[in-house]
């Protein structure tokens, strides 16, 4: 007979064995199989947070930074239901991610015992895969079971990687009587299951190619648009494409391309936009690498039917807001641009155009003045921040992510938070050499959870990090303030404490006087030192520029956990922000 412990411990692994190794639990009764058996297995590393969407948080963070399956461990009841938050993030974004909840037998399910609840597909269609594991009996075998957990592995992290739940029902008494005898078990030994056949990414068709090479070619006005999920190498290969069709590159603040210094990255097209020299100015043709952009303004911009839009990414979801893309391409980038390259190389216009081969339409007059537009706008938006920002020693919102941009370390990952961090240091962000790693959590855009995603990434990637997060994010995950202290490497938390929610400022709602404050800027009262003492991290409170630098830079040099509250004006920061609108409308 399997036993949970047993069952547990071949579990845990096979899992070890297919490379996820790292399992972030949250302790709890009903599970006591599974930690234990997580907890033993020496190959396994783990992690303990109290708070279940906290743990599930950095779970995700972990995931992002290893881009293996992280698995959490949790018991029955509301603690399955506290990881949901996170899930629909790692679904939305991409993110591979193993659930692992205890539940209940079936006879303990609809009958009012204590902590039940109905966990079969409770993340509904978030997942990749769900299974339910019925509690061990005498006739289940290894086999079965190291088949269902490959399954799961499998479909978090497919073609497509996302989350997979197993849902392991457990019978008393959850630990054998007598001591296990399994122990540490030997990989070796474990049942073989055949791979399971997995979807692949697919070829650009020959047709394709032309199609997309013809309209290239006709296309004098293009766009190059880079999304998040889009790997180092890749941008890199999207940058040599771009100089080789004399189009500009429009980089996401999550792509590997912003903050990089590239005659065709066009680092501030969001502010670019606010003037209407290019807002009238339409291209005729878009490429858009990878997943779904920050920018409200490029959407709106690019939303026009006459815009041969065309997405190229390697995951399967739909990348289409705006209801306009002609050709979807489910297939690598570089496979991508090594295709349209060749047969650009190889290819000879048709009689009838301008144009007698594919290197002089590239280098058409008109082509060359459209990047170079683009190219004089960018010059002129970094010297007008450069000239504004850099002399202000008052402490704006916009200042402060300038600033970050130009002196965070080149070892530092980026984090920036939702809602206003993350158009901050899309708007305000100065290109300083090459580019570097700025994630987010945008796959649902939520405020809940980004300490412990920060705390989960810098651990992950063992490289330190820099969290911009607003207070209302810091209230909301409070009690991962607790994970900082438990990772090896430096997380410095800058903390805009603006008393509430300062996006609503720049929403219509503003406008509503009698119903804005309490009901949208929700003004809180609190401030963060004493979060710090609490949670025993170091702790600045600088009041103007001058200090903000000299404490960041002390904070990365430690190399200790550090929050930096930087207390702002939610109106003083708005008239700001429109102040320098209204100045580079006029420029």
């Amino acid at each position: 007979m399997i036993h949970n412990l047993a069952a547990s411990e071949l579990i845990i692994a096979k899992l070890v064995q297919l490379g996820s190794n790292r399992f972030v639990i949250s302790p709890g009764s009903r599970s006591t199989p599974l930690t234990v058996a997580a907890a033993r297995n020496q190959q396994a590393k783990t992690s303990i947070h109290f708070d279940e969407r906290g743990a599930a948080y950095f779970a995700l963070g972990q995931a992002k930074a290893s881009k293996k399956p992280v698995v959490l461990i949790c018991t029955s009841g509301t603690a399955v239901a506290n990881y949901f938050p996170a899930v629909v993030e790692a679904s939305m974004d991409n993110i591979p991610l193993i659930i692992l909840s205890a539940d209940r037998p079936p006879e303990l399910i609809d009958v009012g015992a204590n902590q039940s609840i109905f966990q079969e597909n409770i993340y509904g269609r978030y997942p990749r895969l769900f299974k339910n594991l019925p509690p061990p009996e005498e006739n289940s075998t290894p086999e079965q079971l190291v088949k269902i957990v490959q399954e799961i592995h499998e479909a978090a992290s497919g073609v497509q990687p996302g989350p997979a739940h197993l849902n392991c029902q457990f019978r008393e008494p959850l630990l054998p009587e007598s001591e296990s005898t399994v122990g540490q078990i030997d990989p070796q030994k474990l049942p073989t299951v055949l791979t399971l056949s997995k979807e692949g990414v697919s070829k650009i068709s020959i047709n394709q190619t032309s199609l997309v090479v013809q309209k290239i070619l006709s296309s004098v006005k293009g766009v190059l648009v880079v999304g998040r999920a889009v790997q180092y190498e890749e941008a890199q290969s999207i940058v040599e494409f771009a100089r080789h069709l004399n189009w500009p590159v429009f980089a996401d603040i999550q792509s590997k391309l912003r903050l990089q210094i590239d005659p065709n990255i066009i680092n501030h097209f969001d502010l670019a936009l606010l003037n209407d020299t290019f807002s009238d100015q339409k291209p005729e043709m878009v490429i858009h690498f990878g997943s779904a952009f920050t920018s409200k303004r490029l959407l709106n911009y690019l939303n026009d039917p006459k815009i041969y839009y065309i997405s190229v990414k390697q995951t399967p979801e739909r990348i289409d807001q705006n209801h306009q893309v002609k050709i979807a391409l489910q297939t690598k980038i570089e496979a991508f641009i090594t295709s349209i390259e060749r047969a650009l190389t190889q290819s000879n216009i048709e009689s009838n155009h301008e144009f007698a081969d594919s290197a002089t339409a590239l280098n058409s007059k008109d082509r060359i003045t459209w990047l170079q537009d683009w190219q004089r706008t960018e010059s002129g938006l970094s010297s007008f921040l450069d000239s504004h920002l850099s002399e202000q020693n008052e402490l704006m919102e916009a200042v402060i992510s300038y600033e970050l941009s130009k002196r965070i370390p080149i070892e530092h990952t980026l984090m920036v938070a939702n809602s206003m961090p993350i158009r901050e240091m899309e708007m305000f962000g100065q290109a300083r050499g090459q580019g570097r790693t700025i994630i987010a959590n945008r796959g649902a855009s939520g405020i809940d959870g980004l300490i412990a995603t920060a705390a989960g990434y810098a651990d992950g990637s063992e490289k330190p990090l820099t969290l911009l997060l607003g207070d209302l994010s810091a209230l909301h995950d409070l009690n991962s303030l607790s994970l900082i202290k438990n990772i090896s490497q430096s997380l410095v938390i800058i903390l805009i404490n603006n008393d509430g929610g300062g996006i609503f400022n720049f929403l219509p709602v503003e406008a509503e006087k009698d119903v804005f404050e309490n009901y949208f800027g929700t003004p809180h009262g609190r401030t963060f030192e004493h979060a710090a003492e609490m949670f025993q991290l170091d702790y600045a409170l600088p009041k103007n520029l001058s200090e903000f630098r000299f404490d960041y830079d002390q904070a990365c040099q430690k190399g200790n956990a550090t929050i930096i509250e930087v207390r702002t004006d939610r109106y003083e920061n708005h008239k700001f922000h429109k102040k320098i609108f209204q100045a580079i409308r006029e420029s």
